[in-house]
């Protein structure tokens, strides 16, 4: 079996996180420490090399053409002194007698393995030399280096564990809602909820957030175990009274006008059937993902009203059509089908002619009538609710819903309004 990663808890992807931070930063932080203490320490020796190399020049003398330092000069300490020629032969020296062979003759600092060297040019073409070994500065550097190393990897240790201990308090809410929402998964109580997190800050938004969710899958699931009660039993007395047809017109042999008969009052029975089939899937497509285009409402209108001619004529109605452009987003098929809805619902349930109307992202039916009772108007928004004095006109009660569920597609507002005598709709879109 080939190597896989370890899937790491995300505490300890958390503590992980928390602790490169940190190092990155202490080590950050040490380094500069070590080179400001480096900085200051050398700058301290160089202070001292020049109040030196300052008194040094005062003391330079020329005996009988032989230069030498006066008898007053005594560096103290470990400091050296030294006067050269222009080729680097020592002249004269004074303080340690010890001194680096090897240093280059350069104006300026110089450090050495052993010694950090100020050398400066004075009169007659010679230079003065001032030396001091820098081996304390040394030691004292490389303790520096060992206490902030020893101390970045306790404070490294120590950030390990306060990051556990902290990304452990901050993801024990997030356990809280994993393990809530397992539950709700595996027992399928979808009535539970997730304990609310006090306060504004994230964990608070989140158990909000899910508990927001919660509530709209139950309302779906509410609504969807609805919807199959109601269309079964819309379903099933249809089915049962052509079954009931069926096992009359079978039940002994008839004549062939008959059968004739039997089939043409089944055959409405199947249409209806056909019809509230169509209804229930283009209900059930409306949680489809929202594809929108950009549809022009009068075109729609027109091509609607004119599929629907043979209908407003068995109903003995007219329709007229008030149209200007109007480009929405929207999707075509959609809006075809709640037009189509909307003007045979005026033409079945209204009392005179019919009154398509199209203005800047907005269509309205207009029908001659009281329209329905204003207090059931949102219960006709559900499915396979109708209004009361409508049993004797045929319909599944999906017609309006339908429309409703297109227009929350859309973002659009399906709007009711009632006038003394008329009734209209309108699907009025966002800007």
């Amino acid at each position: 079996m080939g190597w896989r990663p370890r899937d790491w808890s995300l505490r300890v992807k958390l503590t992980l996180g928390y602790a490169l931070v940190f190092a990155v930063t202490i080590l950050l932080g040490a380094v500069l420490v070590y080179a400001l203490a480096r900085d200051s320490l050398t700058g301290s020796l160089d202070t001292t090399l020049r109040e030196t190399a300052s008194v040094a020049q005062g003391s330079i003398e020329d005996q009988n053409g032989r230069w030498t330092f006066s008898s007053e000069l005594r560096p103290t300490g470990d400091l050296a002194i030294e006067l050269l020629s222009p080729t680097g032969r020592t002249l004269a020296r004074a303080g340690q007698e010890e001194h680096d062979q090897a240093i280059p003759l350069r104006v300026g600092f110089v450090s050495t393995a052993e010694h950090r060297v100020l050398t400066l040019p004075v009169e007659g073409g010679l230079f003065l030399r001032v030396s001091r070994p820098s081996n304390t500065l040394v030691e004292l550097l490389e303790t520096l280096a060992r206490i902030l190393s020893a101390g970045s990897v306790l404070m490294v240790m120590v950030a390990c564990g306060a990051g556990y201990v902290l990304a452990d308090r901050a993801l024990r809410p997030v356990d809280a809602v994993a393990r809530t929402a397992e539950g709700i998964a595996r027992r399928g109580t979808y009535q539970e909820r997730v304990p609310a997190a006090p306060g504004q800050d994230e964990m608070a938004r989140l158990t909000s957030t899910v508990n927001a969710m919660l509530d709209q899958l139950e309302g779906t699931i509410e609504r969807e175990k609805s919807f199959a009660r109601i269309a079964a039993h819309e379903l099933r007395t249809p089915l049962t009274v052509l079954k009931g047809r069926l096992d009359l017109t079978l039940e002994r042999p008839r004549e062939a006008a008959d059968y004739q008969r039997a089939l043409s009052g089944m055959q409405g029975r199947v249409d209806a059937l056909v019809t509230l089939s169509e209804s229930l899937l283009a209900l059930a497509r409306t949680d489809a993902p929202v594809r929108l285009e950009r549809v022009e409402l009068a075109g729609s209108a027109a091509a609607v009203v004119d599929a629907l001619d043979e209908v407003a004529r068995r109903a003995g109605r007219q329709v007229q059509l008030d149209l200007n452009e109007s480009w929405v987003q929207a999707e075509a098929e959609g809006v075809g089908r709640a037009l189509a809805n909307l003007i045979e619902n005026a033409l079945k349930y209204g009392t005179g002619g019919v009154l398509v109307r199209v203005r800047e992202r907005e269509v309205t039916v207009r029908s001659v009538g009281p329209g329905p009772d204003q207090a059931q108007w949102t219960r006709l928004l559900e499915p396979f609710e109708r209004g009361a004095g409508t049993q004797g006109t045929a319909g599944s009660g999906l017609g309006l819903p339908l429309v409703a569920a297109l227009a929350r597609r859309w973002n659009a507002d399906l709007l009711p309004r009632w006038e003394e005598g008329a009734f209209e709709v309108s699907l009025r879109f966002p800007a």
